[in-house]
């Protein structure tokens, strides 16, 4: 009987969503998007040097899109005080 109430409350405590985003989750998050900035950058500096006569491209624009995709859902779960389940845009994960 005592072990039926104790996983009970492991499986309440451990299944209840943790929406809140703390302080230093926050911190992280505002951190990654700073690193991916610092990739978007490098993605365009490779777009630059690429050479158009290549038999295989780099699909810069995908790649972008999906990089823009990935910062503006770490923007929102970073600027939300709570955060609900809702429906993302699948990325297209290949470049080439």
């Amino acid at each position: 009987m005592r072990m039926t109430k104790t996983l009970t409350l492991l499986v309440a405590v451990l299944s209840a969503p943790a929406y809140a985003v703390t302080d230093q989750e926050r911190s992280v998050l505002q951190r990654l998007n700073a690193e991916l900035e610092a990739i978007t950058k490098i993605i365009d500096e490779a777009q630059q040097a690429a050479n158009p006569h290549d038999r295989k491209l780099v699909d810069y624009q995908r790649l972008t899109a999906d990089l823009q995709k990935i910062q503006q859902g770490i923007v929102d779960a970073a600027n939300t005080v709570r955060r609900e389940p809702r429906s993302l845009p699948p990325i297209e994960g290949d470049y080439r």
